[in-house]
C-alpha cells in the first residue's frame, strides 16, 4: 500500500467555505496522506495567501504554498521572506502561464523577480512553478475544444510563443543554480522527452510534478518505454499531484475522480486501461519508486514535516493586507482574510 502525498490542489474564486471543502475532500474522499495548497494570488485573488494559511490552519499536516500579488510594485524578496517567516513551506509561481504572462507582461527571469530568487537561494525556500501551458494550444486545429471555451489559445499572435517563455525560463535556470525548482505539469514538455531529459541532466536542482494535463498521458502512451525510463531515471525528482480543486457539479466531480484515478493507475499499472475513449498504457513502476513519486519526493522537496504556523505573523500580515488601500480589496477578498483572522485569533486562544 501506497503512501500518497498530493503536492498540487487550489481553490479558485473562492473563500474559507471552499478551503475546509477541499480539506475534507482531499483527505476523506480521496484518501491523501498530505496536500499541498498552491497559492495563485498572480492570478489577481488577494485574498490567496489568506486560504493557504487557513489550509494549514485547518490540519497540521497539511502543506500550503504562498504567491506573489501584482496590484502594486514592491520587493519580491521581502515577500517571500514574510510568508516563509509566517510558516508557509514554499512559493508558487504562476505569471508565466501564458494568459497570465500577457495580462502581467512579467518573464520568469524578469529582474522583478530576482529579489525572490535570490531568497529563495539564500533561505533554500522551494519554488512550484507553472510555466506555459500546453504547445497545442498555439495550435487551432490542435488545440481541444475545452481549452479553446476557457480562454487558452494563444495563437492569435497577441501572446507569447510557446519556445520564447520555455527558453526565458530555462535563462533563470542558469542564472539560479542554488534554488529549487519543481516545474508544474512535467514543464509542459511531454511533446519533447529528449528535450525534457537533457534539461533534467543539465540541472540537478530542478523538479517536475506529474499534476495532469491529460495530453501529458496520452504524450506517455505515445511512447510508453521511453517514459518509463525516464521516469526510472529521475525517480528522485518527480512529485504526484493532482490539481484538485472544487468540482461545480457532479459532472465535475465524475471528471476530477477519473483523473485522480488515471495518475494513479499510471504509476500502478503495467497493462494497458481505459481513459475516457481510449486506452493507455501503465508504466507499472517498481514499488520503491512509486513511493519516491507519490510521496518522498515532495517531503523532500518542501520538507519532512510542514512548517508550523507563526499566529502573529500571520495576523500582522493579513492586517496590514486589510489596512493597506493600493490592495483593492473586493468584498469576498476582505471577506476572506477578515474570517481567516478570526480564526486565528480563535485557535490562538485555545492552544
Amino acid at each position: 500500500m501506497h503512501e500518497w502525498v498530493d503536492c498540487h490542489v487550489h481553490v479558485l474564486n473562492g473563500g474559507m467555505a471552499d478551503v475546509e471543502e477541499l480539506n475534507h475532500s482531499q483527505r476523506e474522499i480521496y484518501g491523501y496522506a498530505s496536500s499541498n495548497f498552491l497559492s495563485v494570488e498572480g492570478m489577481d485573488d488577494a485574498a490567496q495567501n489568506a486560504m493557504a494559511i487557513y489550509f494549514k490552519l485547518l490540519d497540521r499536516r497539511n502543506y500550503a504554498f504562498g504567491g506573489l500579488h501584482h496590484r502594486f510594485s514592491y520587493d519580491t524578496g521581502r515577500e517571500a521572506r514574510r510568508l516563509w517567516d509566517i510558516g508557509l513551506d514554499g512559493m508558487k509561481m504562476i505569471e508565466n502561464k501564458p494568459n497570465e504572462r500577457k495580462r502581467l507582461g512579467i518573464r520568469q527571469d524578469d529582474a522583478c523577480l530576482d529579489s525572490l530568487y535570490e531568497t529563495a537561494s539564500r533561505w533554500n525556500i522551494p519554488l512550484l512553478i507553472h510555466v506555459n501551458d500546453p504547445v497545442e494550444n498555439w495550435n487551432w486545429d490542435a488545440c481541444s475544444e475545452w481549452a479553446k471555451n476557457a480562454g487558452y489559445y494563444y495563437g492569435d499572435g497577441t501572446f507569447p510563443s510557446y519556445e520564447q517563455i520555455a527558453e526565458e525560463t530555462i535563462a533563470m535556470l542558469e542564472r539560479w543554480p542554488k534554488v529549487r525548482f519543481c516545474m508544474a505539469h512535467l514543464f509542459f514538455m511531454s511533446n519533447d522527452e529528449p528535450r525534457l531529459r537533457r534539461l533534467m541532466e543539465r540541472f540537478p536542482n530542478l523538479n517536475l510534478d506529474i499534476t495532469a494535463g491529460t495530453e501529458m498521458y496520452y504524450a506517455f502512451d505515445s511512447q510508453p518505454e521511453a517514459w518509463r525510463q525516464f521516469f526510472l531515471d529521475f525517480s528522485d525528482r518527480i512529485l504526484f499531484g493532482t490539481d484538485n480543486c472544487l468540482p461545480a457539479g457532479p459532472q465535475d466531480r465524475k471528471i476530477a475522480r477519473e483523473i485522480n484515478d488515471l495518475e494513479q493507475n499510471f504509476l500502478i499499472r503495467s497493462d494497458r486501461f481505459p481513459l475516457w475513449d481510449r486506452f493507455i498504457q501503465g508504466a507499472g513502476l517498481p514499488v520503491k519508486t512509486i513511493q519516491r513519486i507519490t510521496a518522498d519526493n515532495f517531503l523532500r522537496f518542501a520538507g519532512n514535516a510542514p512548517r508550523p504556523l507563526n499566529r502573529e505573523k500571520a495576523m500582522a500580515y493579513l492586517e496590514e493586507r486589510l489596512q493597506d488601500a493600493r490592495y483593492h480589496l473586493t468584498d469576498l477578498e476582505t471577506g476572506t482574510i477578515c474570517g481567516v483572522l478570526e480564526a486565528l485569533r480563535s485557535t490562538q486562544a485555545t492552544d
